[in-house]
């Protein structure tokens, strides 16, 4: 009673934090209702309880006495008081109370089911003011989920109750409703008619808010067909009595209509809106390109059939921490063991995913079962069966989808062997691994995966080094610089090593990251931009300002490891090699013209200097036209040893020398690569011997002269 006396002696006395906490861990009915009011006024004033926010550990005593001793007295009288002093600490610390939500959630749900109607009423109304000051409903409804089992009927009547004023107040956009419709669905089953109500109240008021997207939801979860009619005829009465609050974001808190999974996401539905959930999957930039349908490869997995895989599972319930252990034990003594049927491994994998639909991430065991699993599911997804691998990576990335940073751990384990997937030969390999990589980044923000990536951008792999820019690009996207910032450093020089890399789509990529990385560390930028070649700064200007695919664009190396490729398409030269137009004229005569071969067939010349031969093609002497062609070429004559090349007539000088033998030699000037193919007979016949005419008017050989050896 000292402190009671206290407050009616001084109302505007300060009050000490330790001795308010004295009085509130009294356990005499009588002083609490009569102090009850009093520490509300305490809480709510500032002048009387200045050091409330300075100790977090006083005010985690506070909550939890209040949560334990008042909201769970068997007093209604008391219990009221316990709502009223919680509902002071939320209105004083606001979203400081956030940290509390887990401590007073259990005590509040059960007061859902006490009998009295006014301490549901005042419950309800609590949970409705932590939604809306201290955390979002989506941060509360996350951790309620449990109460839809709970032993109590009234209480799960009364979370029901709760859904349907959460939407009223906020908003189907609040909610992520895929996560709850499993729930209620199993709710439509329950053995008290009141819950059984309740449910379908929850069930129309969520089709109010969503629309047609529930009655195709409803349809895959496997209700009884004469269930589902009762359902739909009341989606009927609801739509005919025009009382539908449909909005613009309404749908965005539904996931696509193969969802509603409880826990999965999706990229889009089929009418081409995005979700609140999952955002959008598919980015724009490189990620986009590369999103599951790479070409028309075969076996390659889309990234939204990927995601849509998440709920093709088979049923299963749980309802307590042991059925949670049994199962996941099962499962990882089947996934363990390599020598077990591959069928009997993907049932196993795909049974994680029902535990997932059914709530098991909900139950306290979950987490240390699921570290647990992390050996198995590595062995999984380094298995030889593609089935396997498959199945693994949908059930990683639907875990990261349902967990979020509570999945961190595992993703950090199994991170490397999905990267070591993306440059499997089988599509089907590949493309789980880059689906499930790419929703682990989304949704897992782990600072830890980022030296798994960035180690994976040098691998001596093309596609691993792409692939993994398009990551890094989807890092820096999308995550916090608070994420980022501590491997700032490692970012930098990875992106470095990337705009230098040997694969020109690998550098597309990472002048890509470049800009994304400069968002966030603009010094730190600038000075790798500083640290570069110019003929590199000039490639990122010009992605910076749509130049990409422009040649000019590239690095000088660039251009030139382009170059056999734009000799490829090159058109053939027109250009007569032999002399003027008239002389080619008379040599063609009578024959119909040959038609040149498609850009695409033509072959670059590594062993001609382009830049010699087209200059030396112009200052070549004209040819006799009577010699032009090798058929009139008199009986004999060395053309009809090898094939008359005459281009290569342009390598060659004006110069000769006349050896002993009466034959031309010609001086070579200029040779590209030298003994490449210079010693074929054809290229002899032309570069080496010079014109026709001085075979034929050469003198006789000398006497006692070696004659030519017969060809």
């Amino acid at each position: 009673m000292r402190l009671y006396g206290l407050f009616l002696r001084e109302m505007t006395e300060e009050v000490p934090m330790e001795a308010l906490l004295e009085q509130l861990l009294q356990k005499d009915l009588g002083v609490r209702v009569k102090v009850g009011p009093e520490v509300t006024e305490v809480i709510l004033s500032e002048q009387r309880s200045p050091d409330l926010e300075q100790d977090q550990s006083l005010v985690d005593r506070v909550v939890d006495a209040v949560a334990s001793s008042w909201v769970n007295s068997s007093n209604f009288k008391v219990v009221l008081l316990g709502m009223d002093i919680l509902s002071a600490l939320v209105s004083r610390l606001q979203e400081r109370f956030r940290t509390q939500v887990g401590t007073v959630l259990p005590s509040l749900m059960d007061r859902l089911g006490d009998a009295k109607d006014q301490v549901r009423e005042q419950d309800q109304a609590l949970l409705l003011k932590i939604m809306d000051q201290a955390a979002n409903p989506q941060f509360v409804w996350e951790r309620m989920m449990g109460g839809f089992k709970h032993k109590n009927n009234r209480t799960r009547e009364g979370l029901c109750l709760c859904l349907v004023s959460t939407l009223t107040v906020f908003g189907s956009q609040s909610l992520t409703l895929s996560k709850i419709v499993p729930h209620i669905c199993n709710l439509l089953g329950d053995p008290t008619s009141q819950v059984r109500d309740g449910a379908m109240n929850c069930l129309i008021e969520i089709y109010r808010h969503v629309g047609e997207r529930v009655r195709m939801d409803l349809g895959k979860k496997g209700l009884p067909q004469s269930r589902l009619n009762v359902i739909f005829s009341r989606f009927d009465e609801v739509q005919r009595s025009g009382t539908m609050v449909l909005s613009p974001l309404s749908d965005k808190a539904f996931e696509d209509d193969d969802s509603g999974d409880g826990g999965r996401s999706s990229s889009s539905s089929r009418g081409g809106k995005k979700t609140l959930s999952m955002g959008s999957f598919r980015r724009t930039g490189s990620s986009s390109k590369s999103a599951g349908r790479d070409g028309s490869a075969a076996g390659a997995v889309d990234d939204e059939d990927f995601i849509q895989a998440f709920e093709d599972v088979p049923t299963v319930q749980i309802h307590s921490n042991r059925e949670v252990e049994e199962n996941m034990t099962k499962i990882r003594d089947v996934l363990s063991d390599d020598k077990k049927d591959w069928e009997l491994r993907v049932a196993a994998l795909k049974k994680v995913r029902s535990l997932l639909l059914a709530g098991a991430s909900d139950f306290d065991a979950f987490p240390q079962q699921l570290r647990l699993m992390e050996a198995a599911f590595k062995l999984s997804a380094k298995d030889l069966r593609s089935q396997v691998v498959r199945e693994a990576c949908l059930t990683m990335g639907h875990l990261s989808l349902v967990l979020g940073s509570r999945f961190d751990h595992a993703a950090e384990a199994i991170m490397p062997i999905l990267v070591t997937l993306v440059s499997n030969s089988a599509k089907i390999m590949a493309s789980s691994g880059t689906a499930a990589i790419r929703l682990i980044l989304k949704h897992t923000h782990y600072p830890r995966l980022i030296p798994v990536i960035t180690s994976n951008c040098t691998c001596k792999s093309v596609a691993v080094r792409r692939r993994c820019f398009e990551f890094l690009e989807q890092l820096l996207q999308e995550w916090q610089i608070s994420s980022l910032e501590r491997h700032g450093t490692v970012l930098m020089e990875t992106i470095k090593k990337g705009i230098h890399d040997a694969d020109a789509e690998a550098r597309s990529v990472a002048r890509k990251c470049y800009w994304s990385y400069q968002a966030h560390f603009r010094r730190e930028a600038d000075q790798l931009f500083q640290s570069l070649e110019a003929s590199y700064q000039k490639a990122l200007q010009a992605h910076q300002s749509g130049g990409e695919n422009s040649v000019t664009s590239l690095p000088a190396s660039d251009r030139s490891s382009s170059s056999s490729q734009e000799s490829l398409s090159r058109p053939p030269p027109v250009k007569n090699t032999f002399g003027s137009g008239s002389t080619r004229t008379k040599a063609s005569h009578g024959r119909p013209p040959v038609p040149a071969p498609p850009p695409s067939l033509q072959r670059s010349r590594s062993d001609v200097d382009v830049n010699a031969a087209s200059s030396s093609a112009r200052r070549m002497p004209a040819v006799p036209a009577a010699f032009s062609s090798a058929s009139t070429l008199p009986p004999g004559s060395y053309a009809s040893l090898g094939r008359v090349r005459t281009r290569r007539t342009a390598s060659g000088n004006g110069s000769s020398v006349t050896d002993s033998r009466g034959r031309s030699r010609g001086k070579i000037s200029s040779q590209s690569q030298p003994g490449s193919r210079s010693g074929s007979p054809g290229r002899l016949l032309s570069s080496t011997y010079g014109p026709r005419t001085s075979r034929l008017n050469a003198a006789p050989p000398l006497a006692g002269s070696i004659p030519p050896r017969p060809r």
